[in-house]
């Protein structure tokens, strides 16, 4: 990975982060009957109401929570995924989404609610680690490590100190959890699917 160009973000390459950027943004300026309407309900998505499955991860706790996972998003994006195409961004971002909202709904069943990108964020960050091993094996695998006994810690202790008045609210760590995994699961259907192409076309 060239240095010199990880943050220098091409037009092209910066529509998917900026599309997840506005969006948030807009939600948070929408009543909070709105969020309401959007946030991971276990109640209302067994009714049948299943956009929340993906929507949850849009809508925010309040601003300080919102600012939080938009810096992570830019900080992910600028380190590992600046040459990402934006519609292969958002296929990830989508399958990440679905399955940790998925996960929570079968292993975490106690859970009611849930707000907040978090989740995801562990999720393209994983998925980019991954991604860059061949490139960057040093910087992904130091990562990877400082990652994974950050989910630990948090599956062990809860959350980090500080991090729930950062967030205005409760910090969900299954969702790290979860995301985290959803990004491995990712990132091997995709190398599992692109060698199997790159056989069949020669």
């Amino acid at each position: 990975m060239d240095r010199s160009a990880s943050f220098n973000f091409p037009l092209t390459h910066t529509l998917c982060p900026l599309a997840v950027s506005l969006t948030c943004l807009l939600l948070a300026l929408a009543t909070e009957s709105a969020s309401g309407w959007l946030e991971y309900h276990r109640d209302h998505i067994v009714n049948g109401e299943l956009w929340r499955l993906i929507t949850a991860h849009l809508v925010h706790l309040g601003w300080g929570h919102l600012t939080m996972n938009l810096l992570g998003l830019w900080m992910v994006w600028g380190l590992l995924l600046n040459t990402l195409p934006s519609q292969r961004c958002g296929l990830i971002l989508l399958l990440i989404t679905l399955i940790t909202s998925t996960a929570l709904w079968f292993f975490s069943p106690q859970l009611v609610w849930y707000r907040g990108l978090s989740g995801a964020l562990h999720g393209l960050l994983i998925w980019g680690l991954l991604k860059q091993m061949k490139q960057e094996p040093l910087l992904s695998v130091s990562l990877l490590i400082a990652v994974v006994g950050k989910i630990a810690w948090e599956q062990w202790q809860g959350p980090l100190p500080g991090s729930e008045s950062m967030a205005d609210g409760p910090v969900v760590v299954a969702s790290h959890l979860y995301g985290a995994l959803s990004g491995m699961l990712v990132w091997l259907i995709g190398s599992i699917r692109f060698p199997i192409n790159r056989k069949t076309s020669d």
